[in-house]
């Protein structure tokens, strides 16, 4: 019998919108004036949003050592056939195009150019994106390995079992099962 089952990239669903606003220059700017000053001219946001459902993985019915890498895992279900949790973000970007000139304005080889400064902010709303999760417990932070009824003797025969188990959960809280946190990026580019 043949089996079709979902690779791990398989993401069912996936929705993004974008919006862009942008204000002209000269006779094109309809924005807002400040002492006769088109201050917002050149200027424009933009916002991306996305909302995807979670890809699939392969759920395990066996607890084991994954910090030590110890153990087999033992398949609850099918290939891939569980999921990980929906996915949410939104970026939002603010920039303002300068014009730069070199050279002398009359001469024939003056030359302009754009300087376009912006403001990236990524994941605005700082939502915890799960993109892994281990298998047993399907947590991005807890393999159920301290919880499990049968390591309880072997985690109390370590030489100072309570270090141990601190220094084992700081070892599975992996930051890759996680999505970036909100980041905050200024910078300057330059148009040819």
């Amino acid at each position: 019998l043949r089996t079709i089952n979902p690779l791990s990239f398989d993401q069912r669903h996936r929705i993004q919108t974008t919006i862009d606003f942008r204000y002209g220059d000269g006779k094109d700017y309809n924005g807002p004036m400040l002492f006769g000053k088109p201050i917002l001219q050149r200027t424009g946001v933009n916002v991306v949003g996305i909302l995807g459902s979670g890809t699939p993985y392969s759920a395990s019915s066996r607890v084991i050592n994954e910090g030590a890498g110890i153990g087999q895992h033992r398949l609850e279900g099918s290939v891939n056939g569980s999921r990980l949790p929906w996915q949410f973000t939104t970026d939002l970007q603010m920039d303002r195009d300068v014009p730069v000139t070199f050279g002398k304005k009359g001469e024939d080889k003056a030359k302009s150019t754009n300087l376009n400064v912006y403001l990236l902010v990524t994941n605005v709303f700082n939502t915890r994106n799960v993109t892994g999760v281990w298998r047993a417990t399907g947590s991005p932070d807890d393999d159920g390995y301290l919880a499990a009824p049968d390591y309880q003797q072997e985690i109390a025969l370590q030489t100072d079992s309570r270090s141990y188990q601190e220094l084992y959960a700081l070892k599975v809280a992996n930051p890759f099962n996680l999505g970036a946190p909100r980041t905050i990026r200024l910078g300057v580019r330059f148009d040819f």
